[in-house]
């Protein structure tokens, strides 16, 4: 930034000061001596600026050299032109350039010119050993310094007429690659070229590296006696030999291979194998030496003659049957074909059964006996001529034994029932019998299910009782290859299935539920579905819940509980619950029941609210004539109480006491009267009363009517005597309970 100021104060610069004005007209890149040029050649690049001034004063400028728009160099002069000057120029410093002039702020770029360096160089090489064994490693190591751009090195390994061939890139002037010295190989050269990937120019190859391969052992030999083609019968030696190298290697081994299988290995310098030549054994035999890192082989064919053809063991049986049964009668021949005449009959043949290791030698080759199971297994026959002894392909026997005896059983309940819905589990098997067995599983005629069992394994049978349908005799049947006609039936399980209780409903008779005091009370309790037996439960429920009974039905799906004489402290809600042998429990809906009253304590009720209302009638009927009475006897009436005995209220019947009024009664004539006197008061008030026979009676309601009459009578004789001028005073509590 500071340098950008000092030329624009530089580039201002004004002569005796007068302001001086400049423009920059054009600006042309120049290469010298040619845009094309060799390796090693100088390069000048030569930048002129073309001015305009109004006087003629001196710029500083700032010229700037670019190689495909990256900086290569910068000059600063107070000329109208610059050079960059490269003294040796490279294949890399091929491509484009261009230069930029910056003077007092203003800036003018050139056109592009291309540049053209021919003539790469070869690299350098070099390899880590000059001379190495073979399963070694030599680095190879290709240089190219005078270079800076992105390089790909190739790598050459020339044996004889052939050669390997590694590449490798980078942007660094040098690569190092590997090369594996393999067997066989003695003298190899090494070489490398660059090519610059950019610019695609490539070099010619670099100078040739030489390096000796020294062998750790030599190729090994491989010796046959008596020769390469000969009889079976005779000794046969194969015998693998090496030399070493220089250096001993601690690690080489020696192994003889037939046909690509090891049959013998030394870790010495010769092994040796030897045996009776047969058909065989011929084949192609390798000799190989081998350390880590390298190997070396020879092979040799060998062909043997047969002195005679292998044995054919072939058997023999009576019985037609596609498979053998126990007791039949089997033979076994073991023959050789292209033997003389009467041969046969003199060698002696050995019959051997492999699983168990029997063996039995009989003449003739025939071995008869009587088919038993034990006797199943992989037999082979050998025989021996001219101490070549060859053995048969096996030949496999399976003697099958009937099967015996199948037992079925029910597995996880010994009471042999199953719930609907469970899964039944049933598992057969037979005593003896050879496998494989087929398992059928039969309910009464039905087959449900066949299983096929290899081995010494029983049959596992599920069934899903998902009906009544599946309770029943269950059987299974066994039968083998030999028996398939004539299989064995097993023992019969007898399976019940049980169907749970579904629902249960409760039924009350009175269905309303209202029951009188002292009648029954009857509970039904009913299941739709459900096997018998069934066990009821009744329950009433106040509170706490409390068991009424419990009864098991084993006829019929419902239950019927009575409750005689109820009463109000059995109202509550019942229900009932119902389980069978499927150990589930049912509930049923509740319903409430409650006491109600008797119809005889009803009609009772009735009657004597009836009779009340009787008794209240004929008191006011009369009370009404006894009034109407009174209004016309008014004189009758005070001549007796002109009659009654004054007493002036001196002789009372109880005194007053604490100003309480005073009350007394006295008989007059054939009328009763009773006489109340205030205690604040002198007069006196005389109330006539109702005959004594009105009150006799049992009924207490007729009781409290003839009082309630004799209280209005008292209250019209009040009146009266009121028009007679007689006090009248409030009729006190007392007097009713006296009277």
């Amino acid at each position: 930034m500071y340098f950008g100021v000092v030329v624009t104060v530089l580039g201002l610069w004004t002569l005796g000061g007068e302001a001086s004005d400049f423009t920059i007209n054009s600006i042309e890149l120049k290469a010298l001596p040619s845009t094309n040029l060799n390796n090693g050649n100088k390069l000048e690049l030569k930048c002129e600026v073309g001015f305009a001034k109004t006087t003629d004063f001196t710029l500083n400028s700032t010229f700037t050299f670019y190689k495909e728009d990256e900086t290569v160099g910068t000059i600063i002069s107070t000329q109208d032109y610059a050079s960059y000057v490269i003294p040796k120029v490279r294949v890399s410093n091929s491509g484009q350039f261009k230069c930029e002039v910056s003077v007092a702020g203003r800036i003018k770029i050139s056109d592009d010119i291309e540049i053209r360096v021919t003539g790469l160089s070869g690299p350098l090489i070099n390899v880590s050993k000059d001379e190495v064994s073979e399963g070694d490693e030599v680095i190879v190591r290709c240089e190219a310094p005078e270079e800076w751009s992105y390089k790909r090195f190739k790598f050459y390994k020339i044996h004889q007429k052939s050669e390997e061939v590694k590449t490798k890139s980078t942007g660094e002037y040098h690569e190092e690659v590997k090369f594996m010295i393999k067997e066989g190989e003695n003298i190899l050269q090494f070489k490398c070229e660059v090519q610059l990937v950019h610019i695609g120019e490539s070099s010619p190859a670099s100078a040739m590296k030489t390096v000796t391969v020294v062998a750790p052992f030599s190729v090994p030999r491989i010796e046959v006696i008596p020769s390469h083609n000969f009889t079976e019968g005779g000794n046969m030696s194969v015998k693998c030999s090496f030399q070493e190298g220089r250096t001993r290697s601690q690690d080489v081994k020696l192994t003889l291979q037939k046909d690509g299988h090891i049959i013998n290995s030394s870790t010495t310098n010769t092994l040796s194998y030897h045996r009776v030549a047969m058909v065989e054994d011929m084949g192609n035999y390798t000799c190989k030496v081998e350390s880590k890192r390298t190997s070396k082989s020879s092979s040799a064919k060998i062909d043997i003659a047969e002195l005679f053809p292998r044995p054919l063991l072939t058997l023999k049986r009576s019985s037609k049957n596609e498979f053998i049964n126990e007791n039949d009668n089997i033979e076994l021949k073991c023959s050789v074909t292209g033997l003389p005449a009467g041969a046969s009959d003199r060698l002696e043949y050995r019959f051997i059964e492999r699983r168990q290791k029997r063996k039995s030698t009989r003449k003739g080759g025939k071995f008869t006996m009587t088919a038993i199971e034990k006797y199943s297994g992989s037999y082979v026959c050998q025989v021996t001529i001219a101490n070549i002894t060859k053995e048969s392909e096996s030949l496999d026997l399976q003697i099958y034994a009937p099967v015996k005896n199948p037992v079925l059983t029910h597995i996880m309940r010994s009471n042999k029932t199953v719930v609907l819905g469970d899964t039944l589990e049933l598992t057969c098997k037979i005593q003896s019998g050879t496998p494989p067995i087929t398992y059928s599983l039969v309910r009464g005629k039905d087959l449900l299910e066949k299983q096929i069992i290899y081995g010494d394994k029983e049959a596992r049978f599920l069934v899903n009782s998902s009906s009544s349908h599946d309770l029943g005799q269950y059987s299974c049947q066994a039968t083998n290859r030999n028996t398939q006609s004539t299989g064995k039936y097993s023992n019969i399980v007898n399976v019940t299935v049980i169907i749970p209780i579904s629902t249960a409903h409760l039924k009350i008779i009175p269905s309303d539920g209202d029951v009188e005091e002292g009648s029954n009370l009857t509970l039904v309790c009913q299941v739709e579905v459900g096997t018998l037996p069934i066990t009821f439960l009744f329950y009433r429920k106040k509170g706490n819940e409390v068991l009424l009974q419990n009864v098991t039905e084993t006829q019929k799906q419902h239950s019927i509980h009575h409750l005689p004489r109820f009463s109000k402290q059995e109202d509550g809600n019942y229900f009932c619950a119902a389980s069978n042998r499927a150990q589930k429990e049912v509930r049923s809906q509740t319903k409430e029941a409650r006491a109600v009253l008797a119809t005889w304590k009803k009609g009772l009720i009735g009657s004597f609210v009836l009779l009340i209302v009787l008794a209240a009638t004929a008191i006011c009927a009369y009370l009404h004539m006894d009034k109407k009475k009174r209004g016309k006897d008014i004189t009758l009436e005070k001549t007796r109480s002109a009659k009654i005995p004054t007493t002036n209220c001196e002789k009372p019947t109880e005194e007053t006491k604490g100003g309480e009024p005073l009350i007394g009664n006295f008989e007059g004539d054939e009328q009763r009267y009773v006489v109340v006197k205030s205690a604040e008061e002198s007069t006196c008030s005389v109330i006539p009363m109702l005959p004594t026979s009105f009150f006799t009676g049992n009924n207490q309601h007729n009781h409290e009517g003839a009082q309630s009459a004799a209280d209005t009578t008292s209250t019209e004789a009040e009146q009266d005597s009121a028009e007679n001028n007689i006090n009248r005073t409030e009729e006190a509590p007392e007097a009713n309970n006296y009277a």
